[in-house]
C-alpha cells in the first residue's frame, strides 16, 4: 500500500525555535499517527524525518531574507511541495489569519486538482473587520481538517461555518512527551545555584501590539528582582534569542538584557537558537528551574517539561494559551503591571506554588488527537 504523501507548510527555516519546532513534530506525528511519508516545505530541521524542499546546500540565511531572493526561495519551495503530495497541511502556528499571500491561492489552485488540505495546531484570527473574517472562512470552506489550538480559535471556526470539520486540540508543542520524551529533571543539589531563563521578544508597542507591556519596563523590573535573588542564593540567567530573524529577530535585545544583568553582578549567558535545531533548544529550556518568556514557545516548552513559568502577555496568542491552562493571574506580565510583577511572583514559582490548574500531562494527552481526529489517521 503506497503511503500517504503529506506536506507540511508553516513559517519554517525562518530561524525562528517555535515554527521550526512545529515542522519537526508535524513530521515526526505524521509518520507514527497516519503512517505518511512526510515532507517539509522549507530548508531541512535537524531531526525531522521528512524530505525537505529547499536544498542542504542552500543558505538557510537567504531562504529567510526579506528581499528578492528570500521571497524566490520561498515561493520555488512551496511551489516544489505542492507539486509531490496528497495532502497539503498547515502545520502550526498563527497561520490563518486576514494576511495575503502567495500561498493562498496556490493552494486554492492545488485543492482544485484534487489535493486535501488541512490544518494542525493553528490559531485562527484575530480579525479587525467583517470582510477579513468572510475571506477566511471562504478559504476554510475547502478544508477536510482543521484542528485549533485554543478555545477562542475553535469558537471562531464554529462562527464561521466550518465546525463540522475542526476539532478542539492543543499547541502542537504537547507532542513533545510523545514523541520526543525526556528524562525527569533531577532534584537540585543543596546550595546549587538556581537557574532562570529569560527569552524576550522583538515585538512593537504600538498598532496591534498597542496593548503588550513596555519591553523595557518589565525588562528593568526583573532585572532588580534576579538581583535581589541572587543577595540570597546562587543564580545564573540564560537569556534565550528564540527568534533569530534578521528583521523581527531578538539577538540585539537578547545581547542587550545579558550586558544589563551582567552590570547588576549576575552570572547571564546568551543562548541563541540557531542550526535548524530545535529540540536541543528544547533540552536548554527544560533545563531551567523557572523560565520568564515573552515568546510563547518558551513558555510552553516550559510549561510542558514542568518547569515553573512566567509568561509576558504581549499578543492575543499568549492570553489564548494563558486562559487554556488556567495560569494565575500573578504570572501573567500585562501592560497594567505598574508595579513590579516578578517580586512576589519569582520565590513564588521556585517555592513551587501557583501551579497552572491544568497538570501538564493533562494537556499534553489531548496532543495525539490532533493527528489521530484526521480522516485519513490510521489506527
Amino acid at each position: 500500500m503506497t503511503a500517504l504523501r503529506t506536506a507540511f507548510t508553516g513559517y519554517y527555516g525562518m530561524r525562528n525555535f517555535g515554527d521550526d519546532l512545529f515542522g519537526v513534530l508535524c513530521a515526526m506525528a505524521a509518520q507514527s499517527y497516519w503512517r505518511a511519508q512526510p515532507s517539509v516545505v522549507g530548508p531541512p530541521l535537524r531531526d525531522a524525518p521528512a524530505r525537505s524542499t529547499v536544498p542542504r546546500r542552500y543558505p538557510p540565511r537567504w531562504y529567510g531574507s526579506t528581499g528578492v531572493v528570500g521571497k524566490a526561495s520561498r515561493w520555488l519551495s512551496f511551489a516544489r511541495g505542492l507539486h509531490d503530495c496528497d495532502v497539503l497541511v498547515m502545520g502550526g502556528g498563527s497561520v490563518i489569519t486576514a494576511r495575503e499571500s502567495f500561498r493562498k491561492p496556490m493552494m486554492l489552485s492545488a485543492a482544485g486538482r484534487g489535493v486535501t488540505l488541512a490544518a494542525v495546531g493553528v490559531s485562527i484570527g484575530p480579525f479587525h473587520d467583517e470582510r477579513s473574517r468572510e475571506s477566511v472562512a471562504e478559504f476554510l470552506q475547502r478544508f477536510s481538517y482543521l484542528s485549533v489550538r485554543d478555545a477562542r480559535s475553535h469558537r471562531e471556526a464554529q462562527a464561521l461555518g466550518v465546525g463540522s470539520i475542526t476539532h478542539a486540540g492543543c499547541d502542537l508543542a504537547a507532542l513533545l512527551p510523545w514523541l520526543t520524551p525526556r528524562e525527569p529533571r533531577p532534584a537540585p543539589a543543596p546550595g546549587a545555584p538556581v537557574r532562570i531563563g529569560i527569552a524576550p521578544c522583538h515585538y512593537r508597542e504600538d498598532g496591534d501590539y498597542a496593548a503588550a507591556p513596555p519591553k523595557r519596563r518589565w525588562e528593568e523590573q526583573l532585572i532588580a528582582s534576579l538581583a535581589r535573588l541572587r543577595s540570597t542564593r546562587p543564580v545564573i540567567v540564560d537569556v534565550f534569542s528564540l527568534n533569530e530573524h534578521e528583521r523581527h529577530g531578538d539577538r540585539a535585545l537578547a545581547r542587550s538584557l545579558v550586558e544589563r544583568l551582567r552590570t547588576e553582578g549576575l552570572d547571564a549567558h546568551w543562548q541563541g537558537y540557531a542550526r535548524q535545531d530545535p529540540l536541543h533548544t528544547v533540552d536548554a529550556l527544560a533545563a531551567c528551574d523557572a523560565v520568564v518568556s515573552a515568546r510563547l514557545h518558551g513558555a510552553i516548552v516550559s510549561y510542558l517539561h514542568g518547569v515553573p513559568f512566567m509568561i509576558v502577555d504581549y499578543h492575543p496568542k499568549c492570553r489564548d494559551f494563558a486562559d487554556d491552562i488556567g495560569l494565575d493571574a500573578s504570572l501573567r506580565v500585562t501592560a497594567q503591571d505598574t508595579d513590579n510583577p516578578f517580586g512576589a511572583a519569582l520565590p513564588a514559582l521556585l517555592a513551587g506554588e501557583l501551579a497552572p490548574r491544568v497538570p501538564p500531562h493533562a494537556y499534553a494527552q489531548r496532543a495525539p488527537d490532533v493527528f489521530q481526529r484526521a480522516p485519513w489517521a490510521t489506527p
